[in-house]
């Protein structure tokens, strides 16, 4: 009876109700094996598979509607018309969805070495670097797989179309001014692109890096794209600087090789100043402070003017904002203690006036051709 009431049915009614009974079976068995995929992940707790399967399951979505839309063509053909449709469709459709699940997977693989490469240092303050490095190479290659991608995709989703397919070939046939032209207006985009490649292998910068930026600022290396590179300065901040820059230009990095850094205070007191007092109170000030890393630490006498002597403190930290903070406490420490400890060690500004010469206002002083002092016109 069913099978009768179906036949009795219009083709095209029958191809729609075919195809839409294959969409939806695939899509519930896409649900299906989403959610028991979804169920054995939440039972091991694992970031990296519930990462792949987060970026992959809005693309295997629409592709299981492309395996519905193929089970039903061959359940019932949808004869020469609808066929020819579903073939354009298809040139059209396949290429896009294989770019975004080439994309997704491209997603999901950056992800886990960025998963990867923060477990690696969460206790192992040694794995810093290397894990920098690694998150730099793969964000950079990343972006520059997904633009390869996006361009390829579209060129053979236009290629598909007849009238775009003869522009190419005319285009191929006047390659040469042709090429010329393209290259001239695609030149910052590639300069950007090979500068991105350069960076990803030969690392002046990576993420988290801290350097200087043209402001002479410090800030952190936050994101780095095909174009630009996003620093993140100490006040939250951020500066756009062009990528090709750190390749063409100097720059300072402060974090290339180790993230350990030297802070350095200047101190400018009284020639006669207690040199030694003042590096025993400063030694205890260092090692006192949690933010000193138990390196080094050391006072000097850098310069001499008339006037004052320059004192050089040298303290090592961790890091750049524990080295900052760190100089600070170590500044304030000591001018508290010279105010209320040592106040002869103030800078002063000394003036040395030489004797006045006598007058002599006797006659035999005038005789000897000192002039006396003249008066005003009032006679003063």
């Amino acid at each position: 009876m069913t099978d009768y009431l179906i036949r009795m049915l219009p083709v095209s009614v029958q191809t729609m109700l075919v195809l839409g009974i294959c969409i939806i079976a695939s899509l519930a068995f896409y649900r299906f094996l989403l959610r028991f995929l979804r169920y054995l992940i939440q039972n091991k707790e694992s970031p990296v598979s519930q990462s792949l399967l987060n970026k992959l399951s809005r693309p295997l979505r629409w592709v299981s509607c492309l395996i519905g839309i193929y089970i039903s063509q061959q359940i019932l053909p949808f004869g020469p018309v609808g066929e020819s449709l579903l073939l354009r469709a298809a040139s059209f459709v396949v290429p896009a969805m294989a770019g975004w699940l080439a994309l997704a997977m491209l997603h999901a693989v950056s992800d886990i070495v960025d998963i990867r490469s923060r477990q690696s240092v969460e206790g192992n303050e040694s794995r810093k670097l290397a894990s920098r490095r690694h998150r730099t190479r793969m964000s950079i290659m990343m972006r520059v797989g997904s633009f390869l991608i996006i361009m390829v995709t579209l060129g053979i989703m236009m290629m598909t179309i007849p009238a775009v397919r003869n522009i190419g070939v005319t285009l191929m046939a006047s390659a040469g001014l042709v090429g010329l032209a393209v290259g001239a207006a695609a030149q910052p985009l590639l300069k950007n692109l090979i500068a991105g490649i350069q960076v990803a292998f030969t690392e002046p910068i990576r993420i988290d890096d801290l350097v200087i930026v043209e402001s002479g600022d410090w800030g952190w290396i936050e994101k780095i794209t095909l174009t630009y590179v996003t620093v993140r300065l100490w006040d939250e901040r951020r500066v756009i600087v062009p990528l090709a820059r750190f390749l063409e230009q100097p720059f300072e990095n402060w974090t290339r090789e180790a993230e350990q850094l030297i802070g350095k205070i200047f101190l400018y007191v009284d020639p006669l100043a207690d040199v030694e007092r003042l590096r025993e109170h400063m030694k205890k000030v260092v090692v006192s402070n949690p933010l000193w890393d138990g390196r080094s630490f050391i006072l000097q006498v850098s310069d001499m003017k008339p006037e004052y002597i320059e004192l050089r403190l040298l303290a090592t930290a961790r890091d750049a904002p524990s080295s900052w903070d760190l100089c600070c406490d170590i500044r304030e420490k000591m001018l508290l203690f010279i105010a209320e400890n040592m106040p002869e060690a103030i800078a002063y500004t000394r003036f040395a006036l030489p004797p006045r010469k006598k007058l002599d206002f006797s006659s035999e002083g005038v005789d000897a051709g000192n002039e006396p002092i003249k008066g005003n016109k009032a006679g003063v």
